[in-house]
């Protein structure tokens, strides 16, 4: 791995891992159980009366810089090698449509979350349970819990991907095969998510390593697919993260373990995409739809 992708990954793990210090030493003085529980009260912003001791402000704060610490990192090590130009083009592929002829494919895939976590519904029996009013609506898109649009841009997807798709992804991609740049994340990725995780039985932490790793497939998949674009990846990932709006919309689903269906479809979805890219590596070393050419991705080469 080279100094910059070095440097990023550092970073990251430092943006993500050293504010738990902070955090556990604001819960010891408040009295709270551990940093988790301060951290899932300040992401929700349900304090039940709690005073942390500090701003609430400030521990959200905290909190966003956990989660934004692969796209902090990654702006920061591309400004800083590369300049303005290239950090506006790697912006840009958070706004790139343009995907060629096979786009109906990709935003097909890209959905697919949303339909497996309907299949598990029809599975798990919570079909006639189905209930949508005005007061819900706001929940599923803004809810700090629940709500789709505060996942897209104030959680995982939009803390992750301009950082592990938009930079690491497109330099490891100059270096090696598709396959190999997919596991070197896959790997990086799911254990930065340790400490988050520790407080899990051993089957749910393993389930949720092997998705990650997995997940780095079919998020490389789409990428190149749709030449560079962060928009699909964003859209998976969105979704994916947000099984509670089913659970909000099927009300039965609550107390079952429709995730478990959910899960074996996502499994699935990752074996295909490690294998479809595998096929391309094998075939020509080129993807059908490579990433659109810049200057900002032929200098992440150099």
């Amino acid at each position: 791995m080279d100094k910059p992708l070095a440097s990023f990954f550092l970073l990251a793990y430092a943006l993500g891992w050293l504010p738990i210090l902070l955090l556990s030493g604001i819960a010891n003085a408040a009295g709270i159980e551990s940093w988790l529980v301060l951290s899932s009260m300040a992401e929700t912003w349900s304090w039940a009366g709690v005073d942390p001791g500090v701003p609430r402000g400030l521990v959200y704060f905290i909190t966003r810089v956990q989660d934004f610490a692969f796209s902090i990192s990654g702006v920061i090590i591309v400004a800083w090698l590369y300049g303005r130009a290239e950090l506006r083009e790697l912006f840009a592929r958070l706004f790139q449509f343009g995907m060629g002829l096979s786009a109906w494919r990709v935003w097909l895939i890209a959905g697919l979350p949303f339909v497996f976590y309907f299949a598990a519904t029809i599975m798990a029996g919570a079909v006639g349970s189905f209930s949508i009013s005005s007061t819900k609506i706001v929940p599923l898109l803004f809810s700090l819990e629940t709500g789709l649009l505060v996942t897209f841009f104030l959680r995982g997807p939009m803390g992750e991907e301009l950082g592990l798709r938009g930079f690491a992804l497109v330099r490891l991609q100059k270096r090696m095969t598709a396959v190999r740049a997919s596991a070197a994340i896959g790997l990086l990725w799911s254990l930065w998510h340790l400490p988050v995780l520790l407080d899990r039985d051993v089957l749910s932490l393993v389930a949720f390593l092997l998705l990650a790793f997995g997940l780095s497939f079919v998020f490389t998949w789409l990428f190149n697919s749709s030449a560079g674009s962060l928009l699909p990846v964003l859209l998976f990932h969105t979704l994916q993260n947000n099984e509670e709006t089913f659970e909000i919309l099927f009300p039965l689903l609550v107390g079952t373990d429709y995730e478990l269906i959910s899960l074996a479809c996502l499994l699935t979805l990752c074996m295909v995409a490690f294998l479809r890219l595998r096929h391309i590596d094998r075939s020509d070393g080129k993807l059908t739809t490579q990433p659109k050419k810049s200057s900002y991705s032929n200098s992440m080469g150099k």
